[in-house]
């Protein structure tokens, strides 16, 4: 290793002339020449210093360690950096010759490097990269890095040096693109005829001798190598086994086109495949059966499982057992048959509740007739069986046919009287009350009242005080008692309960025949039921005329069938129990207000509406309802209304119930 380089010491003479020169001085100018002589030697004496630190620097500047640690701090600095920014590194100044130098030769590396991957990138890029013009694209990006790189030779030089093997390489992959194409493109072709050939097989035999005479006119004529073929078909196995298609694998595994089966050169990769076929298979079969199963079961659940349906799930079942359990069919089975239960008796229920309806819809012609004639109860004899969706009955009372029937019909005859009176110049209150009293007539006809009006004189009957001004609502129930009692005088002792009550009912009737104001006549007649106790009785010999007279009337000159007429004799007990009646008639009739001059044609009526005979005794039917006769005759014994043919009523609406299963 040479000589380290030294410094060689100058020594400052100070016995040479000072030179003069203008100063700049604040007190005065020192001329004493033995003075500067003492200043000049001081500074002498610091030469030596002055030496070891020019030394030193001169040792570092020119050490060679010091030289390659900056270098390596420059490369650390430029690592990641493109050349644009080594560049600005190299401009900063603050490296040796040496340093920039080899920060050139990185900055036309990495130049060269991006030039390349812009060429190659550009190249692939293009429409057809086998007609690429690398040269032009090299010049291009030579003018672009030159600009770039400037007058740094040691970087210029490294870039050229690392495009110099870019033409070729340019031009190779031109090569190989072409014959990977064209590989590429035979390949495709040849796969797709494989494809195609084996889904047109019948069945796995005829594929597998398909695919080797494939490979035989492949190598003969396109000279296709086995070796190619079997990587094709290699590829082909994965494929199937992609699809699931287990057949198609092990017909390509027992395929050998010189170095043995493919199944034995594949080894793990081909067992590989054959299990994915298999649970793709399997996962297909699974995905495909819940798709089934979910058609199956809403229609089973909802009862409306086809015959189609059983029969695809039944074979399914039969082709995959592992995935569709014979537990699992009949579950679907029995769901359809519950189904079907549940909807049965859900009809049952609906067809229940609405036994009556359907009894009365049956039956409407001839339960209609009975009712008009009068006879409905006796027509109805008996509870009616309805036989229900499920196969099961149920029984609708009686009373509830007769009453529903009586219903319907009242309704029907109300909109009819209403319609006939609104043709007239009637007001609207005389059109309702028309039709309200052919809605009583209907029920009166068949010894019954309807509740709607039931309940409003009832209401008027509990509701009265002496103390209360009438309100509306009690003067429109008070309204219908009047009406239950001149329309339906044989019921309306289904309402009274009292001869107070009937005291009260009395005096209304009377006032309504008076045509009394509503309100006036309410309040009378609450009066005279209040001072129904307190009212003096009748004097006798007013009381004894009274009846004698209504007996009379009774007995005599009656229309021949009445209750009242026991031919030659009218003497006996059936006499005396008469006079009770007319007497007790009387008496409760005065009390309630009606005057002696009243008593008796009031008696008379009543008692006719309300007293039958039976074997010669007078029977107070008095709030039992009474059968008019059809016709007159002459006899003794109770009235008999000529009836109907009794009425053998069904419920048969149903829908057969059949098991599923």
């Amino acid at each position: 290793m040479a000589d380290k380089p030294t410094l060689t010491p100058i020594w400052l003479d100070p016995k040479g002339p000072a030179t003069p020169r203008p100063m700049v001085q604040t007190e005065r100018l020192e001329t004493d020449p033995n003075k500067i002589h003492s200043f000049l030697s001081d500074l002498g004496s610091l030469q030596p210093t002055v030496m070891q630190l020019g030394q030193s620097l001169f040792n570092a500047k020119h050490d060679p360690q010091a030289q390659a640690d900056e270098e390596s701090r420059a490369a650390f600095a430029a690592m990641g950096k493109d050349s644009a920014a080594i560049g600005d590194q190299i401009k900063s100044g603050a490296y040796s010759p040496k340093t920039v130098q080899a920060l050139g030769a990185r900055q036309g590396f990495v130049a060269a490097k991006e030039a390349q991957d812009a060429i190659v990138k550009e190249m692939s890029e293009s429409s057809d990269p086998t007609s690429f013009d690398q040269n032009a694209a090299i010049a291009t990006a030579r003018d672009k890095f030159k600009e770039r790189l400037g007058n740094n030779a040691t970087a210029m030089r490294y870039f050229e040096q690392n495009l110099a093997d870019l033409p070729a390489a340019l031009q190779s992959a031109k090569t190989k693109t072409v014959t990977d194409n064209f590989v590429q493109q035979r390949d495709m072709t040849l796969s797709g005829a494989f494809d195609a050939a084996m889904t047109q097989a019948a069945n796995p035999q005829a594929m597998g001798a398909i695919v080797r005479q494939m490979v035989k006119e492949n190598t003969d004529f396109i000279h296709a190598s086995p070796a190619d073929q079997a990587k094709l078909l290699q590829g082909l196995i994965m494929k199937a086994g992609d699809n699931g298609d287990v057949d198609k694998v092990n017909v390509l595994g027992d395929i050998d086109l010189g170095s043995g089966p493919l199944k034995n050169v594949m080894g793990q990769v081909f067992q590989n495949a054959q299990q994915r076929a298999v649970n793709v298979t399997e996962g297909k079969v699974k995905e495909d059966f819940q798709t089934r199963l979910f058609g199956w079961m809403q229609s089973a659940q909802t009862g409306s499982l086809t015959e189609d349906q059983k029969k695809e799930a039944t074979e399914f079942s039969e082709a995959h057992p592992k995935v569709f359990t014979a537990a699992g069919l009949n579950s679907i089975f029995n769901t359809q048959n519950a189904a079907l239960r549940a909807q049965a008796n859900a009809m049952a229920e609906e067809q229940r509740a609405n036994a009556k309806d359907i009894v009365l819809a049956q039956n409407s012609v001839r339960l209609s007739d009975a009712v008009q004639n009068g006879g409905v109860k006796t027509d109805v004899r008996d509870d009616v069986k309805v036989t229900l969706a499920n196969g099961k009955f149920t029984m609708v009372p009686r009373k509830e046919i007769i009453m529903g029937a009586i219903k319907a019909n009242a309704e029907v005859a109300r909109q009819n009287a209403m319609a006939a009176k609104a043709g007239s110049k009637a007001t609207d209150a005389e059109i309702r009350d028309a039709g309200t009293d052919a809605y009583l007539d209907v029920y009166t006809r068949n010894d019954e009242l309807p509740d709607d009006l039931a309940d409003a004189a009832k209401g008027v009957l509990s509701s009265s005080r002496a103390d209360d001004e009438p309100t509306p609502t009690q003067i429109s129930q008070a309204h219908e008692l009047v009406r239950i009692a001149t329309k339906a005088p044989g019921l309306i002792d289904t309402i009274i309960k009292s001869d107070k009550d009937r005291a009260f009912v009395d005096s209304l009737t009377v006032s309504a025949q008076q045509k009394l104001d509503p309100k006036a006549a309410l309040k009378r007649a609450i009066a005279d039921r209040d001072n129904y106790d307190a009212t003096a009785p009748l004097d006798r010999k007013t009381e004894a005329e009274a009846v004698d007279t209504v007996v009379k009337k009774l007995t005599t000159g009656n229309d021949g069938w009445g209750p009242f007429n026991w031919g030659a004799s009218t003497f006996g007990a059936n006499e005396s129990q008469l006079k009770a009646l007319v007497m007790r008639t009387v008496r409760q009739l005065y009390r309630g207000g009606r005057s002696a001059d009243e008593v008796g044609d009031i008696a008379e009526r009543r008692l006719k509406a309300n007293v039958t005979n039976f074997n010669g005794q007078s029977i107070d039917m008095t709030g039992l309802p009474i059968s008019k006769p059809e016709r007159p005759c002459r006899c003794s014994r109770p009235r008999v209304r000529r009836s109907l043919r009794p009425l053998h009523l069904r419920g048969s609406i149903r829908r057969p119930y059949r098991s599923s299963a």
